[in-house]
């Protein structure tokens, strides 16, 4: 808020009030001539410049928008730079052993103690390796490695196959 724009406005308003109601208070009857006219005028344009200074920025905190060196702004500005070049990774967090996954072919939600899809009984696939899981040691492994799907060592593959039709894979990521 410019206050100094803001009380300019103010005082113009004040004023306006006064030479509308100076000639009632001095003859006891409300005239309506050229002055209540002129007086409208005056009223409207200070508020007017009443609101332009409670929307504008305080010039003692900023100056030109910060061309000359202010510190404030250059802070926020720094800080809206830091915000919007934070690098995102397309991974949010690691899969966990009992966490559903979705089928591949028709992106149903599977358990993860389940090898096969309940919808399209076609067997999982490993989130890590992409290759098919099988019932090893009384548990859904995957093959190659023989360990659960959350802790595969496998190389990472991007896994393939039909997707449904309406679904899409956004990202590169398994």
């Amino acid at each position: 808020m410019n206050r100094s724009l803001a009380l300019v406005g103010l005082v113009l308003v004040i004023v306006a009030i006064l030479l509308v109601s100076l000639p009632f208070l001095v003859t006891s009857a409300f005239q309506i001539n050229d002055a209540l006219y002129a007086t409208g005028l005056v009223f409207l344009a200070g508020l007017v410049i009443l609101f332009q200074g409670a929307r504008a920025p305080d010039p003692t905190l900023t100056t030109v928008g910060g061309i000359l060196g202010n510190p404030i702004v250059d802070e926020s500005r720094k800080a809206e730079e830091a915000v919007i070049n934070v690098p995102r990774s397309p991974v949010r967090y690691a899969p966990g052993p009992r966490e559903p996954v979705n089928c591949r072919y028709c992106y149903t939600g599977i358990p993860w103690d389940v090898l096969n899809c309940p919808r399209c009984s076609r067997p999982r696939q490993c989130r890590s390796c992409g290759k098919q899981l099988y019932f090893l040691a009384g548990a859904v492994r995957c093959a190659p490695c023989v360990r659960n799907e959350a802790e595969c060592n496998c190389p990472r593959v991007r896994p393939t196959g039909p997707r449904p039709p309406g679904v899409r894979r956004l990202g590169g990521g398994v």
